[in-house]
């Protein structure tokens, strides 16, 4: 796997996002390389490349995996000695993050010109990148990209959205011009809508409240979005989560609008058919991002003096669900 620094986009986890936006990087012409958790992964991609379905199962693009630069994350410090890695997109979930940092560590002569996209859910990770790669300039990102994986190489598009990145610290400005020119044009030619907002923590407060209302509610009813708006019993329970989380921003002084919450409501009707990552995470009996979410809502009420009592029950809930028995 030969890459020349500076000129390749790292992306870390190769699951339903992470498979959409290496697929199109690499279709446009990007030089992507794509890291998976597990070789398995990495051998499939490798031998049948990267399929992209439309909604309806046409056949949107097709990266054929000799164009591919893939590999295990086992590889990953072999490798980066070699092409140290300039711009990485961490697209695993929140839930994976402290696995990927145990298994990758920065080059200490480059780590510097190292800047790093997250596109997880939740919040409470950025700090831990941070933590990580104290050198390294951290952007954040949230999307509403819609993907679903339905194999080792293949996804649905299930819907495009709108990626914001911005960037929570002060850098110099030749930074933000290499980040323009490596990443966000190449996110454009590929055909994503992207674009820098330097209203970033807003945004992820926004997707944050969306995620912990609608998420964890489809996991215990087990339904798709759109059957939310189908009971007022349903709809209600939305509008608790929904005032508890805006009662914690207002005490942590976080600024929102009044209108997140028709926006909600618009993520529903427009997702109506689709499982929340949530609900798929339950179903397929795996770790859910439930302490990122709701857990999170429900730490920072703590910290403020107060409660969100039904955040917090959905959380427990959830997390319960995971416990197998013996």
């Amino acid at each position: 796997m030969e890459a020349r620094r500076y000129k390749v986009i790292d992306i870390i986890g190769a699951g339903s996002l992470g498979l959409l936006f290496a697929g199109r990087l690499s279709a446009s012409g990007a030089a992507v390389r794509l890291w998976t958790r597990t070789l398995e992964q990495a051998r499939v991609i490798a031998r049948e490349g990267i399929t992209v379905l439309d909604k309806e199962g046409q056949v949107a693009l097709h990266v054929s995996g000799d164009k591919l630069k893939v590999a295990p994350l086992a590889d990953w410090q072999r490798l980066n000695s070699q092409t140290p890695a300039r711009w990485i997109m961490f697209l695993t979930k929140q839930g994976a993050i402290g696995e990927v940092l145990g298994q990758i560590q920065p080059v200490a002569q480059t780590e510097r010109d190292t800047g790093i996209i997250c596109l997880q859910n939740g919040i409470g990770h950025i700090e831990r990148i941070r933590q990580a790669w104290p050198k390294a300039v951290v952007y954040s990102a949230v999307t509403t990209e819609g993907a679903k994986r339905q194999g080792a190489a293949t996804i649905v598009h299930a819907g495009a959205g709108l990626t914001e990145i911005g960037c929570l610290e002060d850098r110099e400005e030749e930074h933000h011009n290499d980040f323009k020119q490596c990443v966000l044009n190449r996110l454009l030619v590929a055909g994503f809508d992207v674009c820098l907002s330097k209203e970033i923590e807003k945004g992820i407060y926004r997707k944050l409240l969306i995620n912990a209302v609608i998420n964890p509610l489809t996991a215990v009813w087990r339904v798709r979005n759109g059957e939310l708006l189908s009971e007022p019993v349903r709809i209600h329970m939305m509008r608790k989560l929904y005032d508890e989380g805006i009662q914690v921003y207002e005490a942590h002084g976080i600024r929102w609008e009044s209108a997140w919450w028709d926006q909600i409501m618009d993520v529903c009707r427009s997702t109506a058919e689709n499982h929340s990552s949530m609900l798929a995470d339950v179903l397929a009996q795996s770790m859910t991002e439930v302490a990122s979410i709701n857990g999170q809502l429900v730490q920072m009420a703590k910290r403020a003096g107060m409660s969100a009592p039904t955040h917090e029950v959905l959380w427990q809930l959830i997390e319960g669900m995971r416990l197998k028995e013996g």
